[in-house]
């Protein structure tokens, strides 16, 4: 967004909440515009359509609030914390056999709130009443929290992003989602390996062909004879 569209969509909430009055116009101005820059204007226009028509209060949006319903309008829709633990309970089933595979076939984020292959290993080892209550209790508890995160990481610009990227680059976070994501790309090529069709086998030399063929003539010669 410019400077030019930050004043427009000022102006646009203010003829929308009369009580939303600006002191400062130049601060204000500045200041929303230094945290909308990175934004798309026709999203946030979007945004603010989304939170007229829905907010009860009667109070104008702030700016993380523009920000969430513009998100909702352009953003996929996360699984819900049941959905996501349905995928994992089915997950452990076949978790002590073939963890690595079950844990690939998670989404995203379903994989971080699990945390790694040996973890689900290790779940699926549980009794079910433990799986029940204290591993779905943790799991979901876990999962809100990366939905959340995410969410907040899709809000950013992508120089911030880069930042936080770079900040936690060498943090043990990331050393176990590399080894996680060595490990599922370590397992597809050997899907991969296993699915590809068998190589044709190869043409016989020229002259066992010909004794082959003399054995099956002289057998045929043989039952003539005979």
């Amino acid at each position: 967004m410019n400077r030019n569209q930050v004043i427009e969509l000022l102006s646009t909430i203010q003829s929308l909440y009369p009580n939303f009055k600006v002191e400062n116009k130049t601060f204000t101005v500045n200041a929303w515009f230094e945290m909308l820059k990175d934004c798309d204007y026709c999203m946030i226009q979007q945004g603010l359509k989304v939170f007229v028509k829905t907010d009860k209060s009667g109070f104008a949006p702030s700016i993380g609030q523009l920000i969430d319903k513009a998100q909702m309008s352009h953003k996929p829709s996360e699984l819900n914390e049941l959905e996501a633990w349905s995928l994992v309970s089915n997950a452990l089933r076949n978790g002590i056999y073939k963890p690595a595979e079950e844990f690939t076939k998670l989404p995203p984020l379903v994989q971080k709130a699990v945390g790694s292959i040996d973890n689900l290993r290790h779940w699926a080892e549980s009794d079910i009443n433990t799986i029940e209550t204290v591993i779905q209790s943790n799991f979901i508890r876990t999962y809100r929290a990366v939905v959340s995160q995410s969410n907040d990481v899709y809000k950013m610009s992508d120089d911030e992003k880069a930042m936080i990227e770079d900040a936690n680059r060498d943090s043990y976070k990331a050393q176990i989602e590399d080894k996680n994501q060595a490990l599922i790309k370590s397992l597809q090529d050997n899907l991969k390996q296993l699915d590809r069709p068998k190589k044709e086998a190869r043409e016989l030399p020229t002259h066992l062909k010909d004794k082959i063929e003399a054995i099956r003539n002289g057998g045929k010669d043989n039952k003539l004879t005979e």
